[in-house]
């Protein structure tokens, strides 16, 4: 079960029982993600769900009825029923459980007493007597009730005559069930018919007479025409094998031979009434096509009963013979009558009743008259089930009206909203396989089904023509025809969409592309934007105009090596409401305990370098590949890497106006040590986390990538590399660990609060180098600074040492570690406390 939806039936059932606390629903889900995984490992046996049964039906008020109930269901091969006994039984043993069920019960009482009623009609419902007053306003308000409900009572009648397991569209027929509303058209006893027949006690008849009355009454009988002396019962489940009441003074042996040869009549009765239901369009395709097959089998059936009847009148005819004739067609109704109870009591319908014809031919190996009879009819209903399969492997077309094959077309997306609002959710969720309706014979092909079709579907969209011939395809016992069939159509449709993506719309030349932009892989660009745009970024957001950020870009792409990109101008830049910090906040918060103060960041004003970045725009079917998911991605890596590529320069400029202090007095110029130490180790700090990111994690990633794009053999594997490149280069570049990226974005702010120092305050110190407040008021901020600058980034170091080592997972982080602490400089100033005494000093 998917997290999500446990999630969600938790909710449910926690509202059903009236808790609101949200640490009850978190002890619930741990509780069950922790026993999920044991159930399913040691499944219950037979033998101990028959014994829960037992306990169960002990404590029930009435044992028998909750026996037939249980197989009742079970004939109906509901789903995890022996789950559902277990978690019963388990309920019956615990009386907490048991005490706080009765005390919510009492609590919510249901509206099941049907002798009350609501305002002033309760008192018409009571035991006292009533006045012939209180008799004629019961009369009227009955009067007026039925003349309201009586069009609502028309449509109810209409819709249990026409009764239908799925709405029927403007593309699927509906037709009157005539069986059902004159009953006297059905083959299967009528019960006008029944009611009409008359006869003489049978008693007064000698044996040798009665033996040909009852070869009439057979006869009868066995196409499902009611009789004198053999009268069928009437059914209490339209589902159940029909009985016959014999008459009770017939002659003993025949009626022995009798009761051997009505259970072909039996069967005959259930597989009528199946051709007679499922010959209704609203039952699907492939229940139509079945019981148009076994309809044929009724056709050579009345044939035989006919024959009979013809020897019966020239006198060649008694119940030995009878018996003896019917021996094949009995064993093939059997299996008929078998295949029409499964699949009625289960409410099957497309490839479900294909799955359980196909358990019957597993289930009747060694017989093989019998396999022969259910692989007719399988081939038979497979035909329109196959005819929509082939549509969906060579064409990439569904067309099922009545939701019976395994693919599901959700139509999210709109093909004419596809250029312009393309989603990550159009792959995932736009074709999704209905699992109830996999066959058990194409199971093992079912993810490949699914992407042909959705292969050949997007190549559609995309406006080129499919040149590929639609093969019958057809069940067989041997699955190697039809396995065969659909990997080799699975394999042209990827090949095709393959080449429509490399070829025609260049997936490696974007990629590459977006690598550029995103990831910083052209430093001339960058350099460039970052020099023309430098005013821009130190602006507030309120204050910043887009427009002259655009045009920059414009300029900077044309005067670095970008300007060779034949795609530079799908480059778009963006300003976002929040930080790169909050953005991944709010995506990493899943209200766990260690995230949870995450969830809910307060926004500050924002300035154009915290809320830029860059925008990309692909067209489709490149927007499969480069969805928003990815962009979105791409983005958070490319802002981490600009704002430290930011303050990077900042720090240069810094050092560049520092260079003054080399014409100062030895005796003045010492007093500016501290600071550019200070600045000396940010820009060792920032350098080493940019070398990390680019060198040591997005090269060799963008490596592997590309090594896996040259091998791969379909899209699913493109999506699949390409997410995993992604994946890889977030966690090793921190944005993925929230307490790292924290400590990191803090490192960053002190670097920009002490570039803003020194551009601010160090001029100033310079113009008064005999001003000996000044300098001490200097000197102090700049310890102030260097003391938090230093506590963040031991924070940083001994976040990245206490990872987990027993795994590779972080192995990338840890070379990271040694870069910053190179020699152990740090690790020794911070045992010696060299830092705090700078601070205390």
């Amino acid at each position: 079960m998917g997290e999500f939806k446990l999630h969600h039936l938790i909710k449910e059932l926690l509202d059903v029982v009236g808790s609101k606390e949200k640490e009850e629903f978190v002890e619930v889900v741990e509780f069950l993600q922790n026993n999920i995984s044991k159930n399913t490992a040691n499944p219950q046996n037979r033998s101990n769900v028959l014994h829960q049964i037992q306990q169960l039906s002990q404590q029930a008020p009435n044992p028998q009825n909750f026996l037939a109930k249980y197989e009742e269901i079970k004939q109906k091969n509901v789903d995890s029923l022996n789950s559902y006994i277990q978690l019963l039984n388990c309920i019956s043993q615990d009386q907490t459980v048991k005490d706080f069920l009765a005390a919510t019960a009492k609590k919510n009482p249901g509206t099941h007493n049907d002798t009350t009623s609501s305002g002033g009609n309760s008192q018409l419902f009571t035991s006292t007597p009533l006045t012939h007053d209180e008799l004629q306003e019961v009369k009227s308000r009955l009067k007026q009730a039925i003349i309201k409900q009586s069009p609502s009572r028309e449509v109810e009648r209409s819709k249990i005559l026409n009764k239908s397991s799925v709405i029927p569209t403007a593309n699927t027929p509906s037709i009157t069930s005539w069986v059902q509303k004159r009953p006297s058209m059905s083959w299967d006893f009528s019960c006008n018919a029944v009611a009409n027949i008359r006869s003489a006690p049978i008693s007064n008849i000698p044996p040798d007479s009665q033996e040909n009355i009852l070869l009439e009454d057979l006869l009868n009988i066995l196409i499902g025409v009611p009789s004198c002396y053999i009268r069928p019962v009437r059914l209490v489940d339209p589902y159940a094998p029909r009985d016959f009441i014999i008459d009770e003074s017939i002659e003993m042996t025949l009626k022995e031979l009798v009761k051997q040869i009505l259970p072909l009549a039996s069967y005959f009765s259930v597989v009528q009434r199946f051709t007679e239901e499922k010959m209704r369009f609203e039952f699907g395709q492939v229940n139509n096509a079945l019981a148009e097959c076994m309809s044929t089998f009724i056709v050579d059936y009345t044939l035989f009963i006919t024959q009979l009847e013809t020897e019966a009148h020239m006198g060649n005819l008694n119940l030995q013979k009878m018996w003896y004739y019917i021996q094949k067609n009995l064993h093939a109704m059997s299996i008929m009558s078998n295949i029409a109870t499964t699949i009625s009591k289960s409410d099957a319908k497309g490839g479900k009743v294909l799955s359980l014809l196909h358990e019957h031919i597993t289930g009747f190996i060694g017989d093989a008259k019998a396999q022969e009879v259910c692989l007719h009819f399988i081939q038979a209903a497979c035909v329109p089930y196959m005819k929509i399969l082939g549509m969906w492997i060579y064409k990439g077309i569904i067309a099922d009206p009545f939701r019976e094959f395994l693919i599901e077309d959700n139509e999210i997306v709109q093909k004419e909203d596809m250029l312009v609002d393309y989603s990550a959710d159009y792959w995932d969720k736009k074709y999704t396989i209905r699992r109830e309706s996999i066959p058990k014979f194409l199971e093992p092909v079912a993810d490949i089904i699914l992407c042909a079709g959705k292969y050949l579907n997007v190549i559609r969209q995309c406006g080129k023509p499919i040149n590929n011939k639609v093969h019958v395809i057809e069940y067989k016992i041997d699955e190697k025809h039809y396995i065969e069939a659909i990997k080799k159509a699975y394999k042209f449709a990827s090949q095709t969409l393959l080449d429509v993506l490399f070829k025609e719309h260049d997936l490696m030349g974007r990629l590459k592309s977006v690598k550029h932009y995103f990831l910083l892989d052209q430093g001339d660009f960058i350099v460039t934007f970052l020099t023309l745009c430098e005013k821009e970024l130190n602006k507030d957001v309120a204050d910043a105009i887009q427009v002259r950020i655009d045009s920059l870009l414009d300029l900077a792409l044309r005067l670095s090596s970008s300007n060779s990109d034949p795609y530079k101008d799908d480059l778009r830049t963006e300003l976002l409401p929040y930080n790169l910090q909050c953005q991944m906040f709010r995506i990493l918060s899943i209200l766990t305990e260690d995230e949870e103060e995450y969830a809910n960041i307060e926004q500050k004003s924002l300035s154009v370098i915290e809320s830029f970045a860059f925008s990309y725009e692909v067209s489709w079917p490149l927007s499969l590949i480069l969805n928003r998911r990815s962009l979105a991605c791409y983005q958070m890596i490319f802002r981490h890497l600009f704002y430290c590529k930011h303050i990077e320069r900042m720090i240069c400029h810094v050092w560049r106006a520092n260079k003054v202090v080399k014409g100062f007095p030895r005796s003045v110029a010492c007093q500016y040590h501290a600071a550019f130490a200070l600045r000396q180790r940010m820009l060792h700090c920032i350098q080493n986390l940019e070398y990390h990111m680019m060198v040591e994690v997005i090269e060799p990633h963008w490596c592997t990538l590309m090594q896996a794009m040259a091998k791969v053999g379909n899209v699913d594997g493109i999506l699949a590399n390409h997410t995993d490149f992604l994946n890889a280069c977030l966690k090793d570049c921190m944005l993925t660990i929230p307490r790292l990226l924290s400590t990191v974005n803090n490192i960053l702010q002190i670097c920009a609060r002490f570039c803003r120092f020194m551009q601010t305050e160090f001029p100033n110190t310079v113009n008064n180098t005999e001003d000996g407040q000044k300098m001490a008021s200097f000197a102090e901020s700049v310890s102030q600074l260097d003391f938090e600058f230093s506590e963040y980034l031991k924070d940083l170091l001994d976040q990245i040492s206490n990872l987990n080592k027993d795994t590779s997972e972080h192995d990338r982080l840890y070379n990271l570690l040694y870069r910053l602490d190179f020699n152990s400089y740090y690790s020794c100033q911070f045992e010696s406390g060299g830092f705090n005494k700078n601070k205390t000093g």
